[in-house]
């Protein structure tokens, strides 16, 4: 009977330790997935010279959002999160626009976000009280916010978690 009892712990033992280095594959391939999108949407708003996030995805257009939502279902990416609320960078507030998978835009504080763009201009920056020139070009760079999860074959999703990247500076208008 001992040896029966000691059978069965080393069994939840081994089920636990499966189940633990499944949350970690997971996790794993979840961020690595999320920082590749991240990446791509980086590099193609960088590749357009900004975007205007205010338009959204047009399935007759050919501009860097049919880039991005291609990319994005090119590569199955269908974890979503909770839209950023607004945050305070350089002094200024910073409203995030998000998207779901087809690149249409969401209302505010959505669980359905997959990625989320916020333009942040850095003009005023050059501006130093009454010296403030003119002659310089409009600057501006994007904070970018895509989402992953940990997602276990059993539990389901368990918590979720964001990647934040920034471009470049870019200058003049969007292309």
């Amino acid at each position: 009977m001992r040896e029966a009892i000691g059978g069965t712990w080393l069994f939840q033992i081994v089920i636990v330790f499966i189940l633990l280095f499944t949350g970690f594959m997971c996790l794993t391939i979840n961020r690595s997935k999320a920082f590749n999108v991240k990446d791509q949407i980086i590099q193609t708003i960088q590749n357009y010279n900004g975007i205007n996030v205010q338009d959204g995805y047009d399935e007759y257009n050919s501009d860097a959002f049919s880039e991005i939502v291609g990319y994005i279902k090119e590569n199955s990416f269908r974890t979503t999160g909770r839209s950023p609320g607004d945050e305070i960078i350089n002094g200024e507030n910073v409203s995030y626009e998000c998207y779901d998978r087809n690149g249409k835009l969401l209302p505010k504080n959505s669980d359905l976000a997959v990625f989320c763009i916020a333009p942040i201009d850095i003009s005023t920056e050059a501006c130093s009280g009454p010296d403030c020139f003119n002659e310089l070009p409009k600057m501006t760079y994007y904070r970018v916010v895509v989402f992953y999860q940990l997602d276990l074959p059993v539990f389901g999703d368990l918590f979720n978690f964001k990647v934040v990247g920034d471009t470049k500076t870019l200058y003049g208008d969007p292309l």
